[in-house]
Order: structure tokens, then C-alpha cells, then sequence
């Protein structure tokens, strides 16, 4: 009976040995480390983000252009501390949406019930951009030179006469292409349209209201660049 009873206790205690076990490889707290999903909340200045149920955690230098709302896998060490190793693939391909702002320099610019579409993916802090631009009857240009609103600011460049360079073309409601460039300075929040020559032939300019043309309903625009984002 005395033997049963030892066996018994054997088996019992085996069995919770073999409980507590499997309870520590699955339970982050005795494990003293874990990986998880979650929600950026916010994105702060000093290169952390906080998630939605209130996790701070520093990003990874491969995480670029944070923001809310990112799907993030967030990672927990032995003592606590948290990492944000990125954003979670989207499955269209890294191709996310976006809405450019449109202005003018010296103000005045607005989209009213033109159109605008445009997406850029990241691989780092690179940026691919596209954007594609439709004047509508109620679109004003403003004064000064017209401004395409980017998805991330660029990042500083060492000289004030530095930019990325990218291909732009206009049309002039259908009548007449204007082939030309786009420019992003370093440090700034949108691009520019510059044209090798005006309708009138004049020097290579920066697109205003009434560069390359006079623009109005129908007129048209699109941009693509490749720039390094802050």
C-alpha cells in the first residue's frame, strides 16, 4: 500500500514538474522574454514609438517613417525593455496611398474638385514616390511656385544647392507636353515641377500658375522620385 501510495506521488509530482515546464516556455513573464503584435499609438521625437495599450518602445534604425496606426512587431527583453523592430508587410507589394497637400509659395493653392493620386513604398529610408495631379473647375494655383505635399519630409542634405532629381511631365489639357523634372531640397515637406522651357521658350522655371502654361480645367500633372526620407 505504502508503495502505491510513493508511486503515485512520483507520478503526481512529475506530473507538475512537466506542467510548470510547458507553463515557463509559453508564459512571456516566467520566460523573461517575448515577441507580440501591436498598434503605434504614437511616434515621438527621441526615436521611440508608444503603441496603443501604452508600450514604449525603441524603433529599430530600419523602421523609417513611423506613424500612427502601423501594425508593429514589438519585442520584450529578460529586464523589461522594449524594441520595435518594424511595420508589418501590407501585402499589396509595399505600395501605400497616400494625399498629397497642394499649395503655392506664396499662398493661395488649392485642390477644390481636382483629383490627385498618389503612392510611395519604403525600403528603409528610402522613399519611391508617384504622384499624379488632374486640375478641376474649382482648382486655384495661387502665387508663387506650386507645391506637391510628399508622404514623409526629406531628410537634410549637406548643401543648401543639393536636391534629388526625379522625372515630371504636364499637359496643357491635352494640347501640348511639357517633359521635365521634379526637385526635392533637402529638409523640406513637398516637391517641385521645374520645366526645361516655358510655352514661350523663356529660361527653365520652377511650374507657377502660369508656368509652363496658364493653367486651368483639364490640366494635368505627374511626378516620380526616389528621395531619403528623415
Amino acid at each position: 500500500m505504502r508503495a502505491a501510495a510513493a508511486l503515485l506521488a512520483e507520478q503526481l509530482s512529475s506530473a507538475v514538474h512537466d506542467q510548470a515546464v510547458h507553463v515557463g516556455r509559453s508564459t512571456p513573464a516566467v520566460r523573461g522574454s517575448d515577441w507580440r503584435l501591436a498598434t503605434v499609438q504614437t511616434v515621438n521625437a527621441d526615436g521611440t514609438i508608444t503603441t496603443t495599450d501604452g508600450i514604449p518602445a525603441r524603433r529599430l534604425d530600419s523602421y523609417q517613417g513611423a506613424k500612427a496606426g502601423d501594425q508593429v512587431v514589438i519585442t520584450v527583453s529578460g529586464t523589461g525593455g522594449w524594441v520595435c523592430s518594424g511595420r508589418l508587410g501590407s501585402g499589396t507589394g509595399g505600395w501605400v496611398p497616400y494625399t498629397p497637400t497642394f499649395t503655392a509659395s506664396g499662398g493661395g493653392a488649392a485642390l477644390g474638385n481636382g483629383l490627385m493620386d498618389a503612392e510611395y513604398t519604403l525600403n528603409g529610408d528610402e522613399c519611391r514616390l508617384r504622384i499624379s495631379f488632374v486640375a478641376g473647375s474649382s482648382t486655384t494655383f495661387g502665387t508663387g511656385g506650386l507645391r506637391w505635399g510628399l508622404p514623409f519630409a526629406a531628410a537634410a542634405l549637406p548643401h543648401a544647392s543639393m536636391f534629388w532629381a526625379g522625372s515630371a511631365m504636364c499637359s496643357d489639357t491635352g494640347l501640348a507636353y511639357y517633359p521635365g523634372m521634379c526637385r526635392i531640397s533637402g529638409g523640406v515637406t513637398y516637391l517641385v515641377g521645374i520645366s526645361a522651357t516655358t510655352a514661350a521658350g523663356s529660361t527653365p522655371t520652377e511650374w507657377r500658375s502660369a508656368t509652363p502654361f496658364t493653367w486651368a480645367t483639364g490640366d494635368y500633372a505627374s511626378f516620380g522620385i526616389t528621395y531619403r526620407i528623415a
